[in-house]
């Protein structure tokens, strides 16, 4: 008879974090509600829903029967927790210039063992708030600064760890060494070499260009003359290894033109990962530009980000007065449609 498995428990105390912010607008109107809890924003964490709340203006007297007004927040774990958690929270509001200042920033511990909530029952005077720097436009920005530490106990069957798949960084290696290099491509003044075999097996461009019937299957060398340098060598290496460079710093700029070499070259991941870093760089100045590129280079997921974006309350008057918003309305208008179908459903 064979030995029984060998287990393991591993108990373990895993820290979620997460920065959330919410734009309070139309605070004067919201002030009618007094203390009345209005939830300003829901968000998951640690495998929980949690909830911001606020109350816009709470009477609270002192021992001398003296009235004071203030806001307060509140933070809510919303779903009932299977163990308990040990919760880390600050809450901040924020100037036009994203920051903040100790008067304006509160913070606080609890252990959650059920679902609840817990907060500042007097954040700040709500005179003083009317008179601050941090209520512009009857708009409010509140930053939640979130960690939750979680314990966890799994039991595992001890057996031999396979490890991690290495291609990539073989392949990375090979990239790096020019071992074995059968096409060199001239970028200007500069060269680069590679393996075609490697490049055809990931695009389906290279794939005719080298082993297909155009002049370069014939020759080991080829001129790239409308791509930057640095941005062809930047793909080559993501080909190879899946990642880009190490060290390098991608502008959106640069994300722009990775997303225009990745569409030509038929490289779908890369063309999505440059997708979602222009995702965070988009605003209501750069919006309506941003979402004329992703429709010339048919990125889906780019474009429903923006027109999700674009279409929204607080962002359309903005976009609307933007610079990329006319060059839009000429380029693509059909994209004004779905737009309009967002403004609809959001007014």
């Amino acid at each position: 008879m064979s030995d029984p498995s060998k287990m393991v428990s591993v108990c373990k105390t895993e820290t979620f974090s997460t920065v959330h912010r919410v734009n309070i607008v139309g605070y004067s109107l919201a002030n009618d509600f007094g203390d009345t809890s209005i939830e300003a924003g829901k968000f998951n964490l640690a495998g929980h829903t949690w909830a911001l709340c606020y109350r816009p203006n709470v009477v609270i007297y002192d021992n001398y029967r003296i009235k004071t007004e203030f806001i307060t927040f509140s933070l809510v774990l919303v779903t009932q927790p299977k163990v308990p958690m040990a919760v880390s929270f600050e809450l901040s509001l924020l100037n036009q210039d994203g920051k903040s200042s100790p008067d304006a920033t509160k913070s606080l511990k609890r252990i959650f063992k059920e679902k609840g909530s817990d907060g500042f029952s007097n954040f700040m005077e709500t005179s003083k708030l009317l008179a601050s720097e941090y209520l512009k436009n009857d708009s409010l920005l509140v930053q939640c600064s979130l960690q939750v530490k979680k314990p966890s106990c799994t039991e595992k069957t001890m057996k031999i760890v396979v490890p991690p798949p290495e291609m990539n960084q073989h392949f990375g290696w090979l990239f790096g060494s020019k071992e074995g290099a059968d096409v060199t491509f001239h970028l200007n003044e500069e060269t680069c070499v590679a393996h075609k075999a490697i490049l055809a097996a990931c695009s389906p461009v290279f794939i005719a260009q080298f082993f297909g019937s155009m002049m370069e299957s014939k020759t080991d060398s080829v001129e790239i003359e409308d791509i930057k340098p640095e941005i062809f060598k930047a793909m080559l290496y993501f080909i190879y290894t899946e990642k880009l460079p190490p060290g390098e710093d991608v502008s959106l700029e640069m994300a722009q033109h990775l997303l225009v070499a990745a569409d030509r070259y038929g490289l779908e991941r890369l063309k999505m990962i440059c997708a979602e870093m222009l995702c965070t760089g988009i605003d209501a100045k750069t919006a309506a530009a941003t979402l004329a590129f992703a429709v010339q280079y048919s990125c889906l997921p780019l474009k429903d980000f923006c027109v999700d974006f674009v279409a929204s309350r607080e962002m359309l008057d903005e976009v609307m007065v933007s610079d990329g918003f006319e060059h839009l309305v000429s380029s693509c208008p059909s994209v004004l449609k779905e737009i309009l179908e967002k403004v609809k459903k959001v007014f």
